[in-house]
This record gives C-alpha cells, structure tokens and sequence, in this order.
C-alpha cells in the first residue's frame, strides 16, 4: 500500500513538472537552503537581503550606475572596505583596487568609507586600450579581493578604449572567476530608451554583469533646517539569483566628522563617509 502511494505522487509530480515545468514543484531536498555565495557585503543590510547573493558577487561583474551625488562611490568604497575586512587571519586584510579613470578619488574620502589604504592599490592610466589591459592584468593577478573601475562612462569618452573593454569582457568574466576578484563597474545613467535599444554605451556590460544596481531619487535630509545627510533609492534592475526589480533605501546620516549609517536601515557597524558628490 505505501509503494502505491509513493507511486501515485510520484506520477502526479511528474504530470504537474511535466505540464508546468521541472521547478514549479520542488521536493524537500530540492527546497533546502542553498550554500552561500561567496560574496562581499556592501555594508546596507537592506541592500545585501535585495541581491539575492549577500552583496556583490565574487568573481563576477556588477554594475553600479547613476548620477553623481547619489551614494555611487560610498556604496563601491564600502564594498572595498569590507573586502579588505573579509581576510580570514585576525589582523590581516585583503588587498584592494581602484581604477581612478576620472582621477578624481580623494584619500581622505576613501579612508572615512573604511578602506585601509596600506592595502588599496590606485591605477591611474591614461585613456585607451592599455587602461582596459591594466584592469586585466589586476584582476588576473589573484592578488585583488576586489577592483572597482571609476568610471565606463570615462572609458565611453574614448572610441578606442570602449571596443577594447566590449571586446575584453568575455576574457574578464573567466580571470574574474578564476581569482575570485569581484569586480565593479561604475557608470552613469543612460536615458531608458538607449537602453530598450541597446544602443546606450554600457549595453555589452549590462548583459555581462551578474548584478545591477541603480541609484536614483535622492532626498536630501534635514534637521531644524540643517543638513543632516541624505537618502537614496538603490533599484536592482538585474540580479542572476532572484527576479524582477526590487528597491531599498541607502541613507546615510552626518554624524560629526565621522557620519554613520541610518540605525533604521540595521547596517554594519562600521562609519560612512560625508557626502561629496559621490
């Protein structure tokens, strides 16, 4: 009596797989939680539950754009902080990287993101097919826990220099995977009808990268009429492990000369940096 049973639901999940498809009904084990995915915490803990992977992915390709002032480069240098952190001997960090493309990185701004910058290796190349060879060769050496590219939109500027980083994204995607370098890409936001067409200039990385985030909707955060700090709307517009476009609030509160995390967002305990046009 009992195989009979067990026949007769096993029949049934097939007939339902069959007419649906094989993970509209799962078994127990197949529902069990999954191991997870190396990743690097961004420091928002709202943020990090949004993604689907914890933060941004190790070993792959994410994709932060949008407008200046809207947190872009606090949330890339938070993600280097934690990287740095992410070392598995008390007291050692990971090394870091940042390619400075816009030349506008300002240490004291990084250092108050978190990031140590005994460990952070800044690059620097002039515009052109040797700066893509030189994000390469950082992100081949295994030596980088992370690397943040400041900005496509800077690379966009030069012809030369965009068809060689579309043409080097495949070979990026395989070293990535193999030194386990999470890579980030900055850029800025395209009008929405570029992007339907895919003729906006970060197209080839949109469809390369594993996660994209975009800011947007900045509020601007006030106390008896003094500036306190400001809010922004982080929207995933791709993830490869959950589906359809989600949003969560990045706030960050000036605190002093050492500003912190909105405590309502239940972020990690570490300070942000004040705002400059970030």
């Amino acid at each position: 009596m009992a195989e009979f049973r067990q026949r007769q639901v096993e029949n049934a999940v097939a007939g339902v797989r069959q007419r649906y498809a094989p993970q509209a009904l799962l078994g127990g084990s197949e529902f069990a939680p999954r191991a997870a995915l190396p990743h690097v915490s961004t420091g928002f803990a709202g943020l990090d539950a949004m993604t689907g992977c914890g933060g941004a992915p190790l070993g792959m390709l994410t994709l932060i754009s949008g407008r200046s002032t809207l947190g872009k480069l606090t949330l890339a240098y938070k993600v280097l902080a934690n990287a740095q952190r992410s070392a598995t001997h008390p007291g050692a960090a990971h090394n870091v990287g940042l390619i400075d493309l816009s030349r506008t990185a300002d240490p004291e701004y990084v250092a108050r993101c978190g990031v140590d910058l005994e460990y952070l290796l800044v690059g620097r190349p002039a515009l052109g097919p040797k700066a893509v060879t030189m994000i390469g060769d950082l992100v081949q050496s295994r030596g980088l826990r992370a690397l943040v590219v400041d900005s496509l939109s800077d690379l966009a500027a030069d012809k030369q220099a965009l068809r060689a980083f579309n043409a080097a994204l495949p070979r990026l995607q395989q070293v990535a995977r193999r030194s386990g370098c999470a890579l980030l890409v900055l850029d800025e936001p395209h009008a929405p009808w570029l992007r339907w067409f895919n003729l906006d200039a970060s197209n080839l990385t949109r469809w390369a990268a594993a996660l994209h985030l975009e800011m947007q909707r900045e509020q601007w955060l006030r106390q008896g009429g003094e500036l306190i700090g400001y809010r922004a709307q982080t929207r995933l517009l791709k993830s490869r492990w959950v589906y359809g476009i989600r949003s969560a609030p990045l706030e960050v509160i000036f605190h002093g000369t050492a500003p912190c995390l909105s405590p309502n967002l239940t972020p990690q305990s570490h300070t942000s940096p004040p705002h400059r046009g970030a």
